[in-house]
């Protein structure tokens, strides 16, 4: 888990509506039984968990969990959309346009450190994990829900400061990949291997410094005055 720190880092995440099939927004039920499921599922292994359990924890019946999700593969991916949806599209943050292109990549750095690094969010990927082999499903939801959406609208911006000549980026979409790398390192790694978690010193270190080789390596020609 990150030091209380560095977790600070972290940008507050409101949830997103999540995608019922046949509703334009969840239920209170709906509601009830995710945040049930979100207490069981991030507790125990997938396959340690049952549908009577998360009923039990939600205080409803079976019955009415079944009205609800299908089956468990269904309940877990509508929460794993649920939790990577917000959290992806809310991580960019948004800025003036005069802000420094510097100060704005150290910023989306530090909420993706922040927020993909933290304890819940390891709690999540550990589950897919855990599961993914069985259900590659799970893994394209992850993927397309979490990584895939910060990715694009990074490669976005950074298409925009390329045309306007404060970058040269022949490729945005690798480009926005590269400098993901650069500052997340080896620490989303350490996380997930729970080793010693990085202190608030690595990790600016490693941010800072990938910020700065990102922007020697993809650097624009000056505008001609």
């Amino acid at each position: 888990m990150l030091s209380t720190e560095a977790a600070a880092m972290a940008v507050s995440i409101p949830k997103a509506p999540l995608p019922e099939a046949g509703n334009n927004a969840p239920s209170l039920k709906t509601r009830q039984i995710l945040r049930a499921a979100r207490r069981v599922f991030f507790a125990k292994p997938y396959d340690a968990v049952s549908m009577e359990a998360v009923a039990t924890q939600a205080g409803v019946s079976k019955g009415t969990l079944y009205l609800h999700f299908r089956d468990k593969e269904t309940l877990f991916a509508t929460l794993i959309v649920e939790e990577l949806s917000a959290t992806a599209v809310e991580l960019w943050c948004q800025t003036g346009e005069h802000v420094a292109m510097e100060d704005v990549l150290t910023r989306v750095a530090r909420n993706y450190v922040g927020l993909f690094g933290s304890r819940h969010a390891i709690e999540v990927y550990k589950s897919l994990i855990s599961v993914s082999a069985r259900f590659p499903k799970l893994g394209r939801l992850f993927y397309e829900h979490g990584t895939k959406i910060l990715t694009e609208r990074l490669a976005t911006f950074i298409a925009t400061r390329s045309e306007e000549g404060l970058l040269d980026v022949p490729d945005p979409d690798l480009a926005a990949e590269q400098f993901l790398s650069l500052v997340r390192g080896s620490l989303h790694l350490r996380e997930v291997l729970s080793t010693q978690a990085p202190s608030a010193a690595e990790i600016n270190k490693v941010i800072a410094s990938g910020v700065r080789l990102f922007l020697k390596g993809y650097a624009g020609s000056p505008p001609q005055g």
